[in-house]
């Protein structure tokens, strides 16, 4: 068969045509798929990280950055910082056991923490009166002895110290270091007077509040370290408590209700810290704690926990009171029967307890005499000069006894 020119012209066009068909219809396919939703990859991150999925999280952001005109570049750049913070801390989840946990309203949520009165009391700021500010919310710490209180403010952290004669004084700040750039919130010291846990939500947490460690350095509390995973999630977690007479530790996290309820989880803190098993799968779920059960030893806590449930939630609030005030020659002044180390002095300050509240009755009774002698009453006037007289010897007898208690202690 033979062709002629144009017929070849017409079969080589059409072979073309065929050939460039698909790659037209592959061109047209691409040009027609739409851009990708900004708006739409940043929920993904986000979800992604909420879930503790920090490297599906950064694949996603890095889709992101080639978006062109991002609207919102801040928050991309805040939720990277957030994810690179997570998988930093995902190399060291801290291989707690959790015990026990418990759902509870978020307000005045730590009234639930069974402490024994030796870690400390945990008050509302209530209890603080009209006298001092206070954060909108806060918690406020009083240690065993009732000397000192910590609690938030609108400008972080203060402290302040019982006086003599019952009252505070003045708060003073602890120091901006603890804010991390936010305002610190939610103390607890513990007994060592030194070691110091408390949150903010500041520009080194992963999300909400974050909880922070500081140690007391001489007057003051250097920056703070974060505390990591489990402790810390995307979400708020606060208000960390170890009670060392029981062995156990508290904190308060909404993870599992992030705006709403508070979950409190009971653990063992250990002496040193062992992290979790960067190859664990179940690394995630560990530093999430999507169960706690994943956290369980061997180990029997039924006494733990029995110790626990026999502390009642909010128990041995300390009252303030002073139960007398023994001014020292050295300048000492004694308020509490603990403050005595000799027993033999203790004794003799029970005595000189009760001749003062005596003493301090006759003179109300001498005053009392005194009103009636003056509108009119000469009759009382032999009772008068009676309770002068005793109340010179009383003056005498409690000299006497205040030596004594002085040369007591002081042996």
């Amino acid at each position: 068969m033979k062709f002629t020119y144009p017929e070849i012209f017409r079969f080589i066009l059409a072979g073309v045509a065929a050939t460039l068909i698909p790659f037209g219809a592959e061109a047209a396919r691409k040009k027609r798929q739409p851009a990708p939703n900004p708006a739409e990859l940043l929920e993904q991150a986000t979800e992604a990280f909420s879930n503790y999925n920090p490297a599906l999280a950064a694949e996603t952001i890095a889709k992101l950055r080639k978006v062109k005109n991002l609207p919102d570049p801040q928050a991309v750049d805040s939720l990277e910082e957030k994810v690179d913070r997570m998988e930093s801390m995902m190399q060291r989840v801290d291989a707690i056991e959790v015990i026990d946990s418990l759902t509870v309203s978020r307000e005045d949520f730590f009234t639930h923490y069974r402490m024994n009165p030796a870690a400390g009391y945990l008050l509302t700021a209530d209890e603080l009166g009209s006298d001092f500010d206070a954060a909108e919310p806060t918690s406020v710490y009083v240690s065993e002895n009732g000397a000192v209180m910590l609690w938030g403010t609108d400008s972080g952290l203060v402290e302040s110290h019982r006086l003599t004669d019952g009252s505070w004084e003045e708060p003073s700040p602890l120091g901006d270091l603890l804010n991390v750039g936010a305002v610190a919130n939610f103390p607890f010291l513990m007994s060592d007077g030194i070691t110091l846990y408390y949150a903010t939500e500041g520009d080194d947490s992963l999300g909400g509040y974050d909880i922070y460690v500081s140690r007391r350095n001489g007057e003051e509390f250097p920056a703070p370290q974060n505390m990591g995973m489990p402790y810390n999630s995307p979400y708020d977690d606060f208000l960390l408590a170890i009670d060392e007479e029981t062995g156990a530790g508290w904190w308060a996290t909404d993870r599992n209700s992030p705006g709403g309820d508070v979950t409190i989880y009971v653990f063992v803190p250990a002496e040193t810290r062992i992290n979790v098993d960067v190859d664990d799968p179940l690394l995630a779920a560990r530093a999430r704690l999507s169960s706690i059960a994943l956290t369980r030893s061997d180990t029997d806590r039924s006494a733990l926990l029995a110790a626990i449930d026999a502390i009642e939630p909010g128990a041995g609030i300390p009252d303030n009171t002073p139960d007398f005030e023994f001014v020292f020659p050295d300048g000492r002044v004694f308020t509490r029967w603990d403050d005595f180390t000799s027993p033999q002095a203790r004794r003799l300050m029970e005595n000189y307890v009760d001749a003062l509240a005596e003493r301090d009755a006759d003179v109300d009774a001498l005053s009392a005499l005194r009103l009636r002698y003056m509108r009119g009453d000469k009759a009382v006037g032999p009772r008068i000069l009676q309770l002068e007289k005793k109340l010179l010897t009383s003056a005498e007898k409690l000299k006497s006894m205040s030596n004594r208690i002085i040369l007591a202690e002081s042996k």
